[in-house]
This record gives C-alpha cells, structure tokens and sequence, in this order.
C-alpha cells in the first residue's frame, strides 16, 4: 500500500506495516486514477461496492489485497487521496457480516439511520441486509474482516447456548472499542501476522476453520447486542432446514419463472410455513429475497465481462421486463445497468 503514513496510538498502529507488506507480497496493483479505483474495488467486492470521490484531481491511488483464513476473506484497503470520498455497498439477506477496522483515517457510516463515526481503534460489524454507505476525507487505510453467514448462524447458535433463554438479534452497525475488546484486537492482530510469514499455519483449511470460529465467538462477545426472546426449542435451529432448502432452491433456479407456489414445493412446506420462516429468520419475503439473488447474478455477470445485451441478462436472470430490471437494479446499486457496463469498460 503506497504512501502509507503512521497511524495514531491505537490497538491497530501497529498494522498498517503489516497489511502493507501483505499487500507488497501479493503484488497488488496500484489503481492510479478514480476510474481504475473504482473498476477494482467493483472486482474485489464482486459487484457489491461502488466508489466515489468528489474531486478526482485529487486522487493519487488505490491497492487492495486479498487473503483467506478458512472461509475469511481478509482485504487490505488503502486510498490515496485528498478530499471527500464514498463507498456504498450492498448486501443480500444472506450475505457475509463484515467487519470494517480502520487503521488510517476515521469513516463515518450508515445504514439506514444516522451516521456513525469509526475512528482508528475501533472496528464497525456489519451484519445486516441493504445498502451500508462509507464516506472520509483524505488518505484512507482499511482491514475488512468478512465472515462466511453460515459460519456466523453457527456461532450464533452456540453464543445462544451460553447465555438466557434466547437467540442474539444485533442491530444493523454495531461499533466496538477495541480498546476494550483487547483479547479480539490481540486475535486479529496475530492473525494478520501469522500470514504475514513464508509459513502461515492459519493458511492450513482445517486450522483456519477454528480460527474462524475463535473470531466469531469473541466478535459476538464484545458486541452490544439485545437479546431477542423465544421459546427454548427454536433456539437449538437458528435457521431451520427448510430455509436452507428453500434458499438453494431459489439460487438454483431463479433463471426460471418463480412463484410463492413453487418456491414452497421446492422447499417441501406450505406457502403459509414459507413466508413466515423468510419474515422471522431473514426479515424479507421470499420474492424479496429472490430479486436479491437475480439482481446480484446480473451484477456478477456483468462484473466478469461475461454479458451480453442489457435484455438478455435480465431474461437470463428471471426478469421478463427489461424496464422492471432496470429499475430494481437502480434502486439496489445506484446506478443503472449501462453505468456498470461502462464504468467497467473503462
């Protein structure tokens, strides 16, 4: 990561070197414009995060690098830049929780309410559906921590065991004080410089399948969270089987003409059972949840550069009006399908 200043005395000061010889390793490209920023923070974030900046005179670089710990994804993310920027990312209802730690230069973010401010010491979970909006002034250097939703659901399930009655039920941002939660800055930080080695043993799948788990387990302990009442037998199965059964259901099939009726036989309940598990265990409906995953089809193909005509990926993604795509898809990125097409074209 070029041009990387000393970050202040915090519990991260001392990752900003580390990430950046991660980086160097990885041989990350420097993005040396806005536009060449913006198309590869696209790619890495496969379509999900788009990049904005006020004055582009005043940008001078982007890197980002990328390594995985079980089913982590690590990125290390830093901009050169003076002036204001944005990023705004978008999440379907069974998408990753990611955790954001700053490590140069404070963000402000949100999510449907009001802002909240992220300093370097601090780490922001997000964990929640919809579209989670980042702007900063100046350089920027950032570690995104995302977490497989199942391995979470998992943690989740077992965090319930230890505590009341209940299951946990967080908002959509939730700051930590790493400061505070010393024990996760200290696991974070050694994560990030075992992988830093020529042998990193967090490398190995079994072993970062455990590190995965130990993260989880003390993300969800140092969050402020309520826990959401319910009686003891629901929460043995955070999310039942046939949820599972109905969202590989709709991943398989959402090229094809889908309904309510369908969807429930493709699940093996009634539509009734369906709509009641979509609202309680992923607060949308099905049909919801179904554009979520035609709309992020779309956008991965045209990502991969593998798209043909604005109609035909609707088509092929289930969408019989072009117009109705068109519109929903704005409505989930902020731009239109064209835009991505040329933003990527360059």
């Amino acid at each position: 990561m070029s041009g990387l200043i000393k970050a202040v005395p915090t519990p991260v000061s001392g990752w900003v070197e580390t990430c950046a010889h991660l980086a160097n390793r990885a041989n990350a490209p420097l993005a040396a414009d806005a536009g060449a920023a913006r198309r590869s923070i696209l790619e890495m974030s496969h379509g999900r995060c788009t990049f904005e900046i006020e004055d582009p005179s005043r940008f001078y670089g982007f890197r980002g690098a990328e390594a995985r710990v079980g089913r982590m994804s690590l990125k290390f993310l830093s901009w050169d830049c003076e002036g204001p920027c944005e990023t705004s990312t978008w999440r379907s209802h069974d998408h990753h929780m990611a955790l954001h730690i700053p490590l140069r230069g404070a963000f402000q973010a949100r999510q449907g309410g009001d802002w909240v401010d992220v300093v370097p010491g601090s780490a922001l979970v997000v964990s929640a559906a919809g579209e989670t909006r980042r702007k900063w002034s100046g350089p920027s250097d950032l570690l995104n921590i995302m977490v497989d939703r199942d391995a979470l659901d998992q943690s989740v399930t077992r965090e319930a065991f230890s505590g009341p009655d209940g299951v946990l039920k967080f908002p959509a941002l939730t700051l930590i004080d790493l400061n505070e939660a010393a024990t996760l800055a200290r696991f974070v930080e050694m994560i990030i410089r075992d992988l830093e080695g020529e042998n990193s043993a967090f490398s190995d799948p079994a072993v970062g399948f455990e590190v995965e788990r130990v993260l989880l387990q003390l993300v969800l302990r140092s969050m402020r969270h309520e826990v959401e009442r319910r009686p003891i037998h629901e929460r043995y199965r955070i999310v039942p089987a046939y949820m599972r059964r109905a969202e590989r259901f709709i991943r398989e099939h959402h090229g094809e003409t889908l309904d309510m009726a369908r969807i429930a036989e493709g699940s093996g309940v009634s539509m009734r059972t369906l709509q009641y598990g979509f609202r309680k265990y992923r607060d949308a409906s099905p049909m919801a949840y179904l554009r979520d995953v035609r709309l992020s089809s779309a956008r991965r193909a045209f990502i991969d550069g593998r798209a043909g005509a604005i109609g035909h990926v609707a088509a092929s993604v289930g969408y019989p009006s072009t117009s109705q795509f068109a519109r929903d898809y704005r409505a989930a990125f902020g731009e239109s399908p064209s835009e991505t097409r040329r933003t990527l074209r360059g």
